[in-house]
């Protein structure tokens, strides 16, 4: 399995590397409307590994918060940890970010794997990984975004959270909002797995650690920018300004969910909706697994899409591991494996696509 892993961050690099030397196709358009890396001078070879969020993290973890800015609509551990980790790099936070991303992408593969083989056998394990691996937005564990920390962190709590590990749970919970809005969401799983297991009074304080975790979010923002709610005011630079008010309209979802579509634009993805609708067809079958796969499958899932309203949407339902797990059960079957292995090809198809589009600027999720 770690070879494995190995091997396809290796491909995804050469792939990339291939692209750039032979047929490149770079974005300047887009390059010199965003937040771009480097942010003086022209792009270099290590500006195609830190296109669109990977340079707003960049900027973050070198500059900090800064009022009035796109950038603070990120979250903070990330950065964060790539600014302490740049001490490492002889202060290159470029480099210590791709090296963590790539590090933390692999722990989080294998405690993901250890986690499904633990609770649904090995072959489901191996089937969800490869899944996931294979996804087209598995390039994001390869690149300076958040989604390696993420899922490391989420498999973790959800491996101390069925061992009873509450102590565990907490301090995992405190992390959770730090790196993701969706990470305060955790909470539901969490009182779920609690109130099913009958869980004594004191095990019920687990739930604080979500909760402060969230609450030190704002004090951040408040300590570096003077406005506890700077980052939602942030998103009025994105299109659609993500926001939670999206979940009470359900006319504007329906209408963006049924809207003409390309095959994969950043507003009206075809490929962003019919992931939506496949979440939503697996969503039963989720239920009947495990119903704390359901409650965190709905919020991690259904909230995005909503709020949104699909901006990103094909990265960030990437966080919906129970999505892959009954993926992984229903083609891991003896007379299903042929059917394995074609979403597999065709996924990875899709993953090299979405791999040349990122590193030239062009929008991918």
């Amino acid at each position: 399995m770690l070879l494995a892993v190995l091997g396809i961050k290796a491909a995804t690099f050469l792939i990339a590397l291939g692209a750039i030397t032979f047929f490149p196709a770079f974005n300047q358009r887009e390059y010199h409307n965003d937040i771009h890396w480097p942010r003086e001078g022209p792009p270099t070879l290590a500006t195609y590994f830190a296109t669109w969020d990977g340079a707003h993290y960049l900027f973050l973890s070198e500059e900090g918060y800064q009022k009035g800015t796109a950038s603070c609509a990120f979250y903070p551990l990330w950065p964060y940890l790539i600014r302490a980790c740049s001490w490492l790099t002889i202060g290159n936070h470029f480099v210590a970010g791709l090296l963590l991303a790539n590090l933390l992408s692999l722990a989080a593969i294998l405690v993901f794997h250890y986690f499904v083989a633990q609770h649904h056998g090995l072959a489901t394990a191996n089937a969800s990984v490869v899944l996931m691996l294979a996804y087209p937005g598995a390039i994001f564990f390869s690149f300076i975004y958040t989604e390696s920390l993420f899922l490391l962190l989420v498999t973790l709590f959800f491996l101390c959270l069925f061992a009873e590990r509450y102590g565990w749970v907490t301090v995992i919970g405190f992390l959770l909002p730090l790196t993701k809005a969706v990470g305060v969401f955790c909470i539901f799983p969490l009182l779920v797995h609690l109130w099913l297991q009958q869980a004594r009074w004191k095990e019920y304080l687990a739930y604080y650690g979500p909760i402060l975790g969230y609450a030190t979010y704002f004090g951040i923002l408040y300590s570096t920018t003077g406005n506890a709610v700077e980052g939602f005011e942030a998103q009025r630079f994105y299109p659609n300004q993500p926001s939670i008010a999206h979940i009470f309209d359900p006319l504007g979802f329906l209408a963006h969910l049924f809207m003409p579509l390309r095959l994969h634009g950043m507003l009206d993805s075809a490929l962003d909706r019919g992931l939506f609708l496949l979440l939503v067809a697996c969503l039963y079958p989720i239920w009947k697994l495990n119903k704390v796969y359901f409650v965190y499958a709905c919020f991690i899932g259904l909230v995005p899409a909503a709020s949104s309203w699909f901006l990103s949407y094909t990265r960030n339902v990437m966080m919906c591991f129970p999505l892959f797990l009954v993926l992984a059960r229903f083609l891991e079957r003896r007379d299903n494996g042929f059917l394995l292995w074609y979403v597999v090809a065709l996924s990875g198809a899709f993953q090299i696509w979405f791999l040349l589009r990122h590193i030239n600027f062009v929008w991918t999720a």
